[in-house]
């Protein structure tokens, strides 16, 4: 590789990964990350981050053991959490495949770096292009076998979120599946409202929504039981693997929504 190849890692500036990466616990980010994210580590979007993450963990492994879903691509993948979600849909079946998309350079190296698994692919791709989106995808996954699409704590960093996934919408193969959750602002908005203000003071764009928006974007899919409900209230203790099951209990309000649904 030529020294001009080799990417160059911001480190002086706050990435959106990294800050997501420490608001959940995780230990690759920098000091200028942390200190963005330390404020915010006992507010609602941290909790409700950390919720929505654990939901995915759960709804990749209910639709795998339960519809025998054996191929996952995760939209905006971020950096890696133990377990990730190749983690648990492999867990569930050893032939699971896992495509890991990302716009995010530091991402991406740091996958490539980190992902020895022969049925775990990485692409770089911008969220927003579809046509991309979809050629990484058929490059590595069967058309003809049930597809889970993961899309947990991304849309909230897209300005176009409702537009981006209404046309993935329209592209996806009947019967493929969606994982989804949003971060929202109608429950403890001076909180969030607060999170939103901090973020964008460092130059990072971030986007709660309401519950009609989040309905509206997933209208396209029949939504399994429990249908939209907050991360924490999604099929809670339906796991024998602890590190899956939420750790607030269901009559506590977060502010955010999780469904699964399935493309008509």
């Amino acid at each position: 590789m030529k020294t001009s190849d080799i990417p160059v890692l911001d480190a002086r500036n706050p990435n959106p990964a990294r800050v997501c990466n420490a608001l959940m616990g995780g230990k690759d980010h920098y000091d200028v990350d942390r200190v963005v994210a330390e404020p915010l580590l006992a507010g609602q979007l941290a909790i409700a981050m950390a919720e929505a993450r654990r939901f995915a963990r759960r709804a990749v492994e209910y639709l795998s053991i339960a519809h025998g879903v054996t191929q996952v691509v995760e939209l905006g993948c971020g950096l890696p959490l133990a377990p990730d979600i190749g983690d648990v849909a492999a867990r569930a079946n050893s032939n699971a495949r896992t495509l890991y998309i990302d716009n995010d350079l530091l991402v991406a190296t740091h996958a490539h770096a980190l992902l020895k698994d022969p049925n775990g692919f990485v692409g770089e791709v911008d969220l927003t292009d579809i046509t991309a989106v979809l050629a990484h995808i058929t490059a590595v996954m069967d058309s003809t076998v049930p597809l889970t699409i993961c899309l947990s704590g991304t849309a909230e960093f897209l300005s176009d979120a409702p537009d981006v996934l209404g046309a993935l919408a329209r592209q996806l193969p009947p019967g493929t599946w969606i994982v989804f959750s949003h971060i929202t602002g109608e429950l403890a908005d001076d909180d969030i409202g607060s999170a939103v203000r901090a973020l964008d003071g460092v130059g990072i764009a971030f986007h709660p929504r309401d519950l009609d928006t989040i309905t509206t974007m997933l209208a396209p899919y029949r939504l399994a039981e429990p249908g939209l409900v907050a991360p924490h209230r999604w099929r809670p203790f339906e796991t024998e693997h602890s590190a899956l099951w939420p750790q607030h209990p269901e009559n506590w309000d977060l502010s955010a929504y999780a469904a699964v649904g399935q493309l008509s």
